[in-house]
């Protein structure tokens, strides 16, 4: 559940892209069409009014309004039931929103032929009866979202959903078990996504503070439980209100214990952190020095939804000699129309009995080509504070004469960055070479490179303070259109750096060894803890409302539970958000999870 402050005014709702709106200022509402089961609805003293009782009864506005993507917008107040409706077609099948104060439940369901289905998104809440309630049903493909202001007390909920079966058809407002419930106007928009995020930067803070749990040399490994901080980028054109966000761990080794965190506003073409950080645990015996896979859900006001993957890197530095696999490392020209000439090579090598190397040039024994602007990009890796990057070298690039020295006309440099972020980084003594111009080159004039001829040779790489956690490595090579040369090897890369203040510890006082995957989840979860451990656990959900759904425990040899997202009566649980705890003799340890369907 997330509660908000947040208030509500017609003037923004009259500046959105209107299909329909009806205030019922006129006190007719003759030209609605019935929709559902039997009801009776009338307009008078300016709203409308809808009665029935023990079914679902809806009217839909005049002219048939078809639409598959759109918000749906109303104001309404009832005792029983608060209620819109959207996608519904010619067999009375659709998506249905309600908040129902009588049964403190906010709730998304699938209509079937007229009939309220199982749910797909619930909320919880011990809402006011009698009160006006603005709510907004917003659809995108199979994304649906339904939020809900209370402007007498100045809160907003949410609750997100998948519809499972998308599909053009009508909106309009309903009732259901209700004597009578009264809307004061009602607004449907054509869907139109205000602003457009993506992923802009990675933060992983394990200094023991906040709920982390580590060395403090922000790198992620093996037991430590880090502070997750995810930079958005709104690279739309307008404003995106109330962001909030859902972290999952795709690999069950790496545990999300706080997995739903706040944005706010994010303004157009501007970045932001979340507000709070996700929190995530490295369970014993994962594989260091390899990247995991992560999926975050995005909502915003308007129905927005973004559904994003990235790649946390797990242990400290990196070390490749090219001997090995290679394939993570990418390469690619850097814009379009720009050639890219790297590739693995045998022709020169720098390890110690080895046979390869990283080269920019041509794939035998030629020269590079004309019009190079191109990238080697390593994998993901967590750069320790205080970090240094080294490697070797051999190059044989084209420069502007022999005559003037320390300028280039082709030439290779060094970046490190995350996304679309880059910082150049320079060796100790600097660059030995700057670009000269004019060139048709892709460098501007004074950029500071590697060039001419010089044989195998190391490099190192002092990193600023500012550039820590998860990072990219990555060589660029450019050359205008006239003149090359053999071009550019790199072999035996590494980042090493600080270990941090204290060895890697494991703390099972805190019940680190238990895992919870996945989460969010649709049917069920797995309860798992590390092989070997024989301690006595216990494991209690609770709903939100605190009320136990759901009890288990580990003794003896038993390494696994599942739970099929059942209460303590054998019953499904309806998607929410619960709270699991799990104790042991002097400690306890609480997980939210997400139920999305």
């Amino acid at each position: 559940m997330r509660l908000l402050l947040a208030v509500f005014t017609l003037s923004a709702l009259a500046s959105a892209d209107i299909i329909f709106y009806d205030d019922f200022e006129d006190d007719y509402i003759g030209d609605w069409i019935p929709q559902g089961q039997t009801g009776t609805w009338w307009a008078a003293d300016g709203k409308a009014h809808g009665s029935t009782s023990n079914n679902w009864s809806a009217i839909s506005p005049p002219g048939s309004i078809v639409l598959e993507n759109c918000i749906v917008e109303a104001s309404g107040t009832a005792n029983h039931t608060v209620a819109v409706f959207f996608r519904l077609d010619n067999t009375d099948s659709g998506i249905n929103a309600t908040v129902s104060p009588d049964h403190d439940i906010a709730v998304i369901r699938p209509v079937v032929n007229g009939v309220p289905g199982d749910a797909l998104g619930v909320l919880y809440h011990d809402f006011p009866s009698g009160v006006w309630y603005d709510v907004t049903f917003s659809c995108n493909g199979d994304s649906i979202l339904f939020e809900i202001d209370i402007p007498s007390t100045g809160d907003y909920f949410s609750v997100p959903a998948i519809d499972p079966d998308p599909h053009p058809g009508e909106c309009g407002l309903a009732v259901g078990d209700e004597a009578h419930g009264q809307y004061e106007w009602f607004s449907v928009s054509e869907f139109v996504e205000s602003g457009e995020l993506v992923l802009n930067g990675l933060s992983t803070d394990d200094d023991n503070q906040g709920g982390s749990s580590g060395n403090g040399n922000w790198a992620f490994e093996v037991t430590e439980e880090i502070e997750l901080g995810i930079e958005m980028l709104n690279a739309g054109d307008e404003s995106l209100n109330n962001v909030f966000a859902i972290l999952q761990s795709l690999d069950t080794r790496l545990v999300v214990s706080e997995a739903v965190q706040d944005y706010g506003t994010i303004p157009a073409g501007q970045p932001c952190w979340n507000q709070n950080p996700f929190l995530v645990y490295a369970s014993p015996g994962t594989p260091e020095d390899e990247t995991y896979p992560f999926r975050i859900n995005i909502f915003a006001d308007g129905g927005y939804y973004e559904d994003l993957y990235f790649e946390l890197p797990l242990g400290v530095g990196m070390a490749y000699d090219v001997e090995s696999d290679t394939s993570p490392w990418a390469m690619s020209f850097m814009e379009t129309g720009w050639l890219n000439n790297w590739h693995v090579s045998p022709l020169r090598n720098h390890t110690s009995a080895g046979s390869y190397s990283f080269k920019c040039g041509d794939t035998g024994a030629g020269d590079y080509d004309n019009h190079l602007f191109c990238s080697l990009t390593s994998p993901w890796f967590n750069l320790p504070l205080e970090g240094n990057l080294s490697f070797w070298i051999w190059i044989d690039a084209q420069i502007y004469s022999t005559a003037y020295q320390g300028l280039a006309i082709d030439g290779g440099l060094v970046q490190l960055g995350q996304f679309d972020n880059w910082l150049s980084v320079e060796p100790l003594s600097g660059y030995p070479f700057e670009i000269v111009q004019p060139t048709s080159g892709p460098f501007e004039h004074g950029t500071g490179v590697f060039s001419g001829s010089q044989g195998w040779h190391l490099v190192n790489i002092d990193i600023p303070v500012e550039i820590k956690g998860p990072q990219q490595l990555r060589f660029i090579f450019g050359s205008d259109d006239a003149g090359t040369r053999e071009g550019w090897y790199v072999d035996d890369i590494q980042v090493t750096g600080n270990t941090g203040i204290e060895e890697h510890h494991s703390r099972p006082g805190y019940l680190e060894s238990i895992s919870v995957y996945p989460n969010p989840f649709s049917e069920s979860i797995s309860i798992s803890r590390q092989i070997g451990d024989e301690s006595e656990y216990s494991v209690r959900v609770f709903d939100l409302c605190g009320r136990l759904v759901y009890e288990t425990s580990f003794s003896g040899s038993s390494n696994t539970q599942v739970w099929g997202a059942t209460d303590i009566n054998g019953r499904i649980l309806p998607a929410g958000i619960y709270s699991m705890q799990l104790e042991t003799s002097g400690s306890s340890r609480n997980i939210r999870l997400i139920k999305l369907f």
